[in-house]
């Protein structure tokens, strides 16, 4: 039994009706119509406009203000150019359904079912073509052959090695816990400066004396960090991927990821450091952790990076998915890991990374599958409730 509506303008409650024998829900004050995606393409004949719709609504990035009537979510804002002017509806793709503002519905350019038999394969190639291309065109999503980034800005951190973000998506609440992570550790950096080394030694997490202030130092040891190279890189990487992390995952999960991860880095990093002596500090461990949940929740964000040839003043931008630039990072990771497996000194703690990283994969991959079997229901709920004859 599927819950009550709600008209996204009023908030009253949607009244069951139809629109040309078809399924749909009004607003009894007048303010819209609702209509799910397989009763739009069912009501336009073909599944041709409705498809692309669709698509579009999965690549675009920016949210409309008004709720789904179903679930509560803000909805996308998809923009149809028309023969005269542009139309604008509001889509929400978990849902799968649509709402109309009034006389959208009516002015919809609903097309009618082409007699495919009439038409040379020649002239079906050809309209697919024209589809594709008018499809690419109104998604204005970034690809990877387009990898250099808009904002000049971005050159800066790129110079220096770091990855940029081509088409992340859209955020729809403030990442408090992300910049309030940011500043703590800014300012805890800034205020043990002047001692770093005593304060590192006295407060870093040491393999061999892991108990010491009673285990205190598993907490105090992920908000140090050793230099000012080492803050400016892992506050960059915080930022630049936690703030999506957050907005997707919601508060109370993504404020557990970060215990979580911080925890098994340091577990991992003990397991195979049981009797070092020096001191590990950073927040690399929870950052790993991010880094792993960004890749599986936003697979398909492009990150560019700047290359420069050795011997060379000219600089290319290159890019990748977020998923494939993770797989280099984590193997690049267990490379290092093993290379300096015997390395009594200080250094890099390739395994508390790897360590980090393995929440942020298992929280994000089990959110996936779970989400993705409950649009499965859900769709087949709407299907059966919305099955026309």
């Amino acid at each position: 039994m599927l819950n009550a509506m709600t008209c996204p303008r009023c908030g009253g409650e949607l009244e069951r009706s139809d629109y040309g024998g078809k399924i749909c829900f009004r607003c009894s004050a007048g303010h819209g119509v609702c209509m799910t995606v397989s009763g739009l393409r069912s009501l336009c004949g073909n599944a041709g406009f409705a498809n692309t719709l669709w698509m579009l609504a999965n690549q675009q990035d920016e949210y409309a203000d008004a709720p789904c009537p179903v679930c509560g979510k803000k909805m996308k804002k998809i923009h149809l150019p028309l023969a005269e002017g542009s139309l604008e509806l509001d889509v929400c793709c978990p849902c799968q359904t649509i709402w109309f503002d009034p006389h959208e519905l009516e002015t919809l350019p609903l097309p009618q079912p082409v007699p495919q038999d009439e038409l040379p394969p020649k002239a079906k190639e050809i309209l697919a073509l024209r589809q594709i291309e008018k499809v690419k065109e109104m998604s204005g999503s970034s690809r990877l052959g387009d990898a250099e980034p808009s904002e000049r800005w971005k050159i800066l951190p790129a110079l220096f090695g770091f990855p940029v973000e081509q088409d992340a998506p859209e955020m729809s609440s403030r990442p408090w816990i992300t910049w309030g992570l940011a500043l703590l550790c800014t300012v805890i950096f800034l205020c043990t400066f002047s001692d770093l080394r005593n304060i590192i030694q006295h407060f870093g997490l040491i393999p061999a004396e892991k108990w010491r202030l009673g285990g205190l130092t598993f907490l105090t040891s992920m908000f140090l960090h050793g230099g000012v190279g080492h803050i400016v890189g892992n506050m960059y990487f915080l930022l630049i991927f936690g703030d999506n992390v957050e907005d997707a995952l919601g508060k109370r999960r993504y404020a557990g990821l970060i215990a979580a991860s911080g925890l098994t880095a340091s577990l991992i990093y003990i397991l195979f450091r049981g009797s070092s002596t020096i001191p590990c500090v950073g927040a690399s461990g929870f950052i790993s952790g991010v880094i792993a949940a960004y890749a599986v929740t936003f697979p398909r964000v492009t990150l560019s990076f700047l290359f420069r040839p050795r011997y060379t003043f000219c600089l290319y931008w290159f890019g990748l998915p977020a998923w494939a630039a993770f797989g280099l990072w984590l193997a690049f990771q267990m490379l290092l890991a093993y290379l300096t497996a015997h390395n009594t000194g200080g250094g890099v703690a390739y395994t508390a990374h790897i360590g980090g990283a393995i929440p942020g994969l298992l929280l994000a991959c089990y959110l996936r599958f779970r989400r993705k079997h409950a649009v499965e229901d859900f769709s087949k709920k709407l299907d059966d409730y919305y099955k026309v004859e």
